[in-house]
């Protein structure tokens, strides 16, 4: 599963990805530990053309009947996201990219049996696959919607830790993933390849949600 993540400023030639995003990716606020209902910086069409908004992770569909169902969806697992009644709905037309800088996995160290934290991460800007939902009466009245990242199993270091991982797309592909039918949108999930990337230990910080700082991407021995 991806159960936190880093969102940092999106600079420079990265940026240029998205000509019609840029200035907002430029603007776009650091979070060194996003955790599940916290807001992240998501990209989407509302039918007016891409945007970078906000919106709290763990996705209410319309019929949900208490926030506390978030915590349940924060990932959608790609063998299930277009079948599952939480997420079908979203999965036919309402996907999303989330931009991160890298994300955390956890292994149980051996010698006191505690989770290690592990920064998960490429040279360049991962984009995750994800799908989202509208305003929920449960959240705040400044709520926006909410989101979920769809997850697959993992390759290359990340499954050293974990057997799960984000699902990536490329910037090319966002336009073509938020239109094309539920059919064409699961195609591109499966045909997904994941960028080389590297991971590393860092410190325990990272376990307390409420730890949001540059430093908790600092290596730990």
């Amino acid at each position: 599963m991806c159960g936190r993540f880093v969102q940092t400023p999106i600079r420079d030639a990265d940026a240029r990805l998205f000509p019609q995003l840029v200035g907002d990716l430029l603007s776009m606020p650091a979070s060194y530990n996003l955790a599940p209902t916290q807001r992240a910086s998501v990209i989407l069409d509302r039918g007016t053309g891409l945007q970078l908004t906000r919106l709290s992770w763990g996705l209410l569909p319309f019929w949900a009947k208490a926030k506390k169902l978030q915590s349940s969806t924060i990932n959608a697992r790609i063998e299930t996201v277009a079948d599952k009644p939480a997420f079908r709905a979203a999965f036919k037309k309402r996907r999303c990219l989330i931009p991160m800088a890298g994300y955390y996995e956890w292994s149980v160290n051996e010698e006191d049996g505690k989770k290690d934290p592990w920064f998960i991460h490429a040279a360049t800007p991962l984009w995750a696959a994800g799908i989202w939902e509208g305003a929920s009466p449960l959240l705040d009245p400044d709520n926006l919607g909410t989101f979920t990242v769809i997850t697959g199993d993992s390759s290359g270091v990340s499954a050293d830790i974990h057997d799960r991982m984000p699902v990536w797309l490329e910037p090319a592909q966002a336009e073509e993933w938020f239109t094309a039918d539920a059919e064409a949108a699961m195609a591109m999930l499966l045909a997904s390849q994941p960028p080389a990337m590297e991971a590393y230990r860092v410190s325990r910080a990272v376990n307390t949600p409420s730890n949001n700082r540059e430093d908790l991407l600092a290596a730990v021995a």
